[in-house]
């Protein structure tokens, strides 16, 4: 009776033991509190801290650097604050809102969108592989009338839509690319579309490939619609001695002041009234400043191709091609880009 006695005394005390460490280690640590400095942010956040590991630029940052609550002294935030990609790269937005640079209107609408703090979809949109749906809208066509060298009317298609996906599902606004690797045609791709093989009406197409002394802009040296294509024109440091037309001054892309007239006026490089007919020379000096006045800035581009691409010439006929070339007298319509691209006929007259 005294054994069993013991050994029920001994069961107890080691049930109790055993109760005890267990409550201890469930218990362990609970009042151990880890400093905000040491806060390990990946823990939660793997994906974040992975990308930016590996991007080429801010790799050699951490979590706290861009997220320190200190950048905002005087708002309430406990762990992160998210802050403004120009808080440090305050150069940019005077580069980016200057009067010539192309993508001024994104940027300044990203100022007022709420998804984001400031204008950080502008720069996420192109700096990282994050996932992005574009919506453009524009013209579908344009309806001109030339008389005697003069506009003497232009009407405006319905508008269209356009949309556009650029970046990965599964990209992340923490990978920072390179900025060689930022790529124009990623987004427009609908000037891709109407630029590939100058097969079809673009403003951004060659030009007239009639005469074999005047190859115009054809792209072929470029390989095709790339990004060295736009930038010939659109990042172009030439342009520097312009009014207005500082490349050195816009931050990604530089907005052509009067489109295709930005070279081909009369104190350009190119003057047209320098050329011959068959050149395309228009002898009218008050041509340009007459388009000038009555297209808008977006579509002179499309207003010029309208004679200026090879599809456009009927060479059957000299009446036909005198009305141009000699009296400067036409009415015709022409599809804007990706319209351009989509038309087996892309100027109707």
């Amino acid at each position: 009776m005294r054994g069993v006695r013991i050994l029920l005394i001994l069961g107890i005390l080691i049930v109790i033991f055993f109760t005890n460490y267990q409550v201890i280690t469930k218990f362990t640590g609970q009042h151990t509190f880890i400093s905000g400095r040491e806060v390990n942010c990946t823990e939660c956040h793997p994906n974040e801290g992975g990308n930016l590991s590996i991007s080429v630029y801010h790799s050699s940052l951490n979590c706290s650097t861009c997220h320190n609550t200190t950048f905002y002294p005087n708002e309430q935030t406990h762990a992160a604050s998210t802050i403004n990609c120009t808080d440090c790269h305050t150069w940019v937005k005077n580069e980016i809102t200057h009067e010539d640079e192309a993508h001024r209107a994104l940027y300044l609408y990203a100022e007022q969108s709420e998804l984001r703090r400031g204008p950080n979809e502008a720069c996420i949109m192109c700096h990282t592989n994050a996932y992005t749906k574009i919506t453009y809208k524009y013209y579908d066509y344009i309806n001109y009338t030339l008389s005697s060298w003069s506009v003497t009317s232009v009407a405006y298609g319905p508008y269209r839509t356009y949309i556009v996906e650029v970046g990965s599902k599964s990209g992340s606004s923490h990978y920072w690319i390179n900025i060689t690797n930022i790529s124009c045609v990623r987004c427009h791709e609908n000037i891709k579309l109407g630029n590939i093989g100058n097969a079809q009406g673009s403003q951004h197409a060659g030009d007239v490939t009639d005469w074999s002394s005047d190859p115009g802009h054809q792209n072929a040296s470029y390989g095709g619609a790339t990004d060295a294509y736009c930038k010939s024109c659109h990042r172009n440091t030439s342009f520097n001695g312009y009014p207005h037309l500082n490349s050195s001054a816009v931050h990604a892309a530089l907005k052509l002041q009067f489109g295709c007239l930005t070279c081909h006026n009369e104190t350009g490089p190119w003057p047209p009234a320098n050329e011959t007919f068959e050149q395309g020379g228009h002898p009218s000096s008050t041509f340009y400043q007459n388009i000038a006045q009555n297209v808008d800035r977006k579509l002179i581009g499309d207003f010029c191709t309208g004679c200026h691409h090879a599809n456009n010439h009927d060479i059957t006929g000299s009446s036909r091609c005198s009305r141009c070339h000699r009296w400067g007298s036409i009415s015709q319509q022409v599809f804007t880009e990706p319209k351009a691209a989509e038309a087996s006929r892309w100027v109707i007259r």
